[in-house]
């Protein structure tokens, strides 16, 4: 197991592309720390905790780190999974919701790494992963405030490498569409679900969506020093080949 005594905290592990990554930790021997808005996470283990947080706030970020070295005496690893996607264009979006986008998508993995790396610094095995998106680094219409945020998230990863090497690794992973529970709830929802799938399909040269097994195999290896011990800063495109 990978990640044996590890502990490990993760951001938005209530759901999607989160709770797959928390999954593959608790599954690799870690003790986990995840965290979201919602009231609870789905799963359960002796070796898991979970703390209500919103990240906007930096003193409910703080919390969740103190709540993990409270559980388990330490952090190891950081994965900040936790975002949201609101539709609109320039003209449809209001200041006030591109704002809260932006606050939670880039102003929270700020503010769960500020209150990490000060435990961070004191392992002896310390990374962090962040989960940007292909967005990120191509824009599509509709999505004003998802873009830069993402954007920002990529940026804010390379910066936090260098500022941190050679101490702490600091990473990011881009995915395409994921097939999270929101994505089923979609073709569920729809008309035509064949035909819907088949469009998200077609904006990848592979022909296919990502799965969430994918993100967190992604995760693994950039969390893994002896995989990736010489690997920081760097952006991992777990999309596809829809950056091609």
């Amino acid at each position: 197991m990978k990640f044996e005594n590890k502990v490990v905290i993760v951001t938005g592990a209530s759901s999607g592309i989160g709770e797959g990554v928390a999954k593959m930790f608790l599954e690799e021997g870690a003790r986990l720390v995840g965290c979201g808005v919602e009231p609870q996470m789905k799963i359960e283990s002796d070796r898991a905790i979970y703390v209500q947080a919103d990240l906007t706030d930096p003193a409910q970020a703080q919390n969740v780190v103190d709540k993990a070295v409270e559980a388990f005496g330490q952090v190891d690893k950081l994965v900040c999974c936790a975002g949201v996607t609101f539709i609109g264009s320039l003209e449809t979006t209001e200041y006030s919701a591109f704002l809260r986008e932006v606050s939670i998508n880039l102003g929270g993995v700020f503010n769960m790494c500020k209150a990490a790396v000060k435990e961070l610094v004191k392992s002896e095995d310390p990374s962090i992963v962040t989960i940007g998106s292909d967005l990120g680094v191509r824009p599509i219409p509709e999505r004003i405030g998802y873009c830069p945020s993402k954007a920002g998230v990529i940026m804010l990863t390379k910066c936090i490498a260098l500022e941190y090497a050679p101490k702490i690794r600091v990473n990011c992973v881009l995915p395409g569409l994921v097939r999270t529970p929101m994505i089923e709830q979609r073709f569920e929802e729809a008309q035509d679900p064949a035909a819907l799938e088949e469009s998200y399909a077609s904006l990848y040269p592979l022909h296919k969506m990502g799965k969430v097994a994918d993100m967190a195999n992604a995760v693994r290896f950039l969390s893994c020093s002896k995989d990736s011990g010489f690997i920081t800063g760097e952006i991992m495109n777990v999309c596809g080949g829809s950056l091609i």
